[in-house]
């Protein structure tokens, strides 16, 4: 299974968490677009000509661009690659976006059928907090629109444990999303990153802290209500009902080969190389321009690639196979591995079952501490 993902880096603007890469400045989105049309024909050979089974545009925000610009993204696309076998298209948008007129084109006109709607909140106050440029009322308009114009693949995300949002906001948050019926949630923990406006509120105390007990709370609510409500939860962050898991994510988190397309992007060749094109968007424009690709590449080592199996397997349903493990990494890595699997089965937070091994279900909001226990580092 390989899948394209496109970066468009451009946003209306900032929100106060957000460490992505992308710019507020549109004046030249258009030549931008172009280049990633450049970059889609330069590197269409990468992928051996294997189907393409799931493309996905992320950002910053790709439902700001014009008809145009996709139809010359879907258009590149069809013309390089093989898309005989394309199942899932997911586009990434802002509510404020999703006009009927806009929602119309993507279903009729379009080879998009899965929306990630970034919702974040129902609830003013936290919008407000996290400087989103929709409403509440927006967010709900935007899905029931959507709904209408026929789109049944939806994703919303929403963030937990910020500072405006009580035990009591959140559960309204979850039944507002069980309410309208979306088969599938994305939902993250807010975090304060580095150089970002929560940061800097932060240390000039204009708002607390993160409050991690409230987080903690928070993450075991939402688990309680999505799974009472026929949600499974696929991967830490992500439920979904059935038939509605992220095919795209999915391949990420089985080590699947993708192209990544856009400033700032990655890229995984499905064996032992990753990639990742310059966060800088005028520096990209220039480099295509010039007909050079603006990336930079590694080898990932036997260590990297032991890490990032069990990073990527103890966050997912599938967990990580034992058998696998021992087939694919040295003594020297297995022989850890063995060390400290005993250690975290005898504190029970772990579970093995068929020689699958996943987090135990008292220590998931631990999974990422849990994760670095197995880690190894030179």
């Amino acid at each position: 299974m390989s899948g394209i993902y496109i970066h468009i880096p451009f946003c209306r603007k900032k929100c106060n968490y957000c460490n992505f890469h992308f710019s507020t400045r549109l004046t030249y989105k258009s030549e931008l677009i172009k280049m990633i049309g450049t970059e889609l024909q330069m590197r269409k050979s990468e992928l051996d000509n294997k189907p393409i089974n799931t493309i996905y545009f992320g950002g910053g925000t790709p439902s700001l661009l014009s008809y145009f610009e996709l139809d010359f993204l879907f258009q590149t696309i069809e013309r390089n690659y093989n898309v005989s076998q394309l199942k899932e298209v997911t586009l990434e948008a802002n509510p404020d976006d999703l006009s009927k007129d806009f929602l119309l084109y993507l279903k009729n006109n379009s080879p998009v059928n899965r929306l990630s709607i970034g919702i974040q909140s129902f609830i003013e106050e936290d919008l407000q907090l996290m400087n989103r440029a929709h409403n509440s009322q927006q967010a709900k308009d935007c899905i029931l629109n959507a709904k209408k114009a026929g789109f049944e693949n939806i994703s919303i995300d929403l963030i937990y444990g910020g500072q405006t949002t009580t035990n009591k906001f959140w559960l309204d948050n979850l039944s507002q999303a069980i309410s309208l019926e979306i088969p599938h949630i994305s939902s993250y923990a807010l975090t304060v990153e580095p150089k970002t406006v929560f940061d800097s509120q932060i240390k000039k105390g204009k708002i607390p802290e993160i409050d991690e007990e409230k987080q903690w709370q928070q993450f075991h609510l939402m688990r309680e209500k999505l799974l009472e409500n026929n949600y499974i939860q696929y991967e830490f962050s992500n439920f979904g009902k059935n038939n509605f898991f992220s095919l795209h994510n999915s391949s990420y988190w089985k080590n699947e080969p993708y192209l990544g397309i856009g400033p700032s992007a990655h890229s995984f060749n499905g064996k032992n190389i990753r990639s990742w094109n310059i966060s800088n968007n005028m520096k990209y424009i220039k480099s295509l321009q010039e007909k050079k690709l603006p990336s930079d590449h590694e080898i990932i080592t036997e260590i990297d690639s032991y890490n990032e199996k069990i990073m990527l397997g103890l966050r997912t349903i599938w967990g990580v196979s034992i058998q696998e493990i021992e087939r694919i990494f040295p003594i020297f890595i297995i022989q850890h591995f063995y060390k400290e699997l005993e250690k975290l089965e005898k504190e029970k937070k772990i579970i093995i079952q068929d020689s699958i091994i996943k987090i135990a279900t008292d220590y998931l909001f631990q999974t990422d501490g849990i994760i670095s226990k197995f880690f190894f580092t030179n």
